[in-house]
C-alpha cells in the first residue's frame, strides 16, 4: 500500500512539473514547402451566375490576408457547351458572364490558366452532376418532447421534410436552411449541414419504412422549451424564427469524392497542429500536388414553409 502511495505522488509531481512547463508561445517547427494554387468553385443546376476563386496557400502561422490570383483565364466545358467566366471587382474571385443553369447528368470539366513570372500554369478539374430527388414533396413543423431526466421536460419545434431519396448508396446531401433572407449555415457549401442516409438510400424520408428503422429524422430545431420542477428556461435557434417568416430548404447532391473533401475540411480546423487530420485535405484539382481546394457540379431542389 505504502509503494502504491509513493507511486501516486511520483506521478502527481511529474504531472505538475510537466503541466507548469507549458510555453504558451511554444511553436512546431513547421517546415517551409512550395506554395500551392488553391481553387474552389460550384456550378449548380440553378440559373444563376456561379463563381470560382483563384488563390495561394499560406504559411501555417501566417496572420496575413488570403493572397488571391488575378488575371486568370477561367472557364468550364462540358461535350457540347463551353461556359466563360471573368473576374469580378473583388480579386481573384471569377464569375460567369451570364447566368447558367448545370444539367444533371452532364461532366463538367474545370480549366484555369495564368501567368506569372514563373511562366504559364495550367489546372484543371471535372465533376459530374449527380441526381437528386424531382422535389421535396413538403416540409412539417412538429413538436416534440422528451423526457430523459426526472423533473426536466425538453420541449423542441422540429422543420422534417418528406421526399424520395435517390437509390444510389453513394449519394451524400448537404442541407443549407434560409429564413426570410438570412442563411442558417452560411452561403458556402462547406458550411452546410450533412444529411446521412446511413444504409437507407432508395427508401421514401421520414416515409414509414424509413421511421420503422430509424425514427423520424429532423433537419433543423427552430425553439427549445425546458420545464423543470421549479421554472422553465425557454431558447430560440438561429436565426430567430418568428410567426409569418418563410423558411427555405436546399438539398444538395454530392459527389462521394466531394463529401470526403468536406470531411477532411471539417475536421482540419483551428490554429493547433497536433489538433489536426493527419494528412493532406483531399482534392481534385490538377495537377496533384501542385494545387488544392475542389470544383463541384451539385444539383439542387428546393421547398419552403410558412412558420
Amino acid at each position: 500500500m505504502k509503494k502504491y502511495y509513493n507511486l501516486l505522488i511520483l506521478i502527481f509531481i511529474a504531472l505538475t512539473l510537466f503541466t507548469s512547463c507549458i510555453d504558451e508561445n511554444f511553436k512546431i517547427d513547421v517546415p517551409d514547402g512550395d506554395r500551392l494554387v488553391g481553387i474552389n468553385g460550384y456550378i449548380t443546376n440553378e440559373y444563376k451566375k456561379h463563381e470560382i476563386v483563384v488563390s495561394k496557400t499560406m504559411d501555417f502561422y501566417s496572420e496575413e490576408e488570403i493572397e488571391t490570383i488575378s488575371g486568370a483565364e477561367v472557364f468550364v466545358y462540358t461535350d457540347t457547351d463551353t461556359i466563360y467566366f471573368e473576374e469580378t471587382d473583388e480579386k481573384g474571385h471569377y464569375q460567369t458572364i451570364d447566368s447558367v443553369a448545370g444539367v444533371i447528368g452532364k461532366t463538367y470539366h474545370l480549366n484555369v490558366t495564368y501567368v506569372d513570372n514563373e511562366g504559364e500554369h495550367i489546372y484543371f478539374a471535372e465533376s459530374r452532376m449527380r441526381e437528386n430527388t424531382p422535389q421535396i414533396d413538403s416540409l412539417i413543423i412538429k413538436k416534440t418532447s422528451n423526457n430523459f431526466f426526472p423533473g426536466v421536460n425538453d420541449t423542441a419545434i422540429n422543420l422534417y421534410p418528406y421526399f424520395q431519396t435517390v437509390d444510389d448508396p453513394q449519394c451524400n446531401y448537404l442541407i443549407n436552411i434560409i429564413v426570410n433572407d438570412t442563411s442558417y449555415y452560411a452561403d458556402s457549401y462547406l458550411n452546410c449541414k450533412t444529411l446521412s442516409l446511413m444504409g437507407l438510400s432508395g427508401m421514401y424520408f421520414n416515409g414509414p419504412e424509413m421511421v420503422s428503422k430509424i425514427g423520424e429524422q429532423s433537419i433543423h430545431t427552430l425553439e427549445n422549451i425546458s420545464y423543470y420542477q421549479d421554472g422553465f428556461s425557454y431558447s430560440y435557434s438561429y436565426p430567430h424564427v418568428e410567426p409569418g417568416d418563410k423558411i427555405t430548404v436546399y438539398l444538395y447532391s454530392t459527389t462521394p469524392e466531394f463529401a470526403t473533401y468536406y470531411n477532411d475540411v471539417l475536421f482540419s480546423f483551428g490554429s493547433n497542429p497536433m489538433m489536426g487530420t493527419p494528412y493532406n485535405v483531399s482534392t481534385n484539382i490538377q495537377p496533384y500536388g501542385k494545387a488544392v481546394g475542389f470544383f463541384e457540379a451539385i444539383s439542387v431542389v428546393s421547398a419552403s414553409i410558412i412558420y
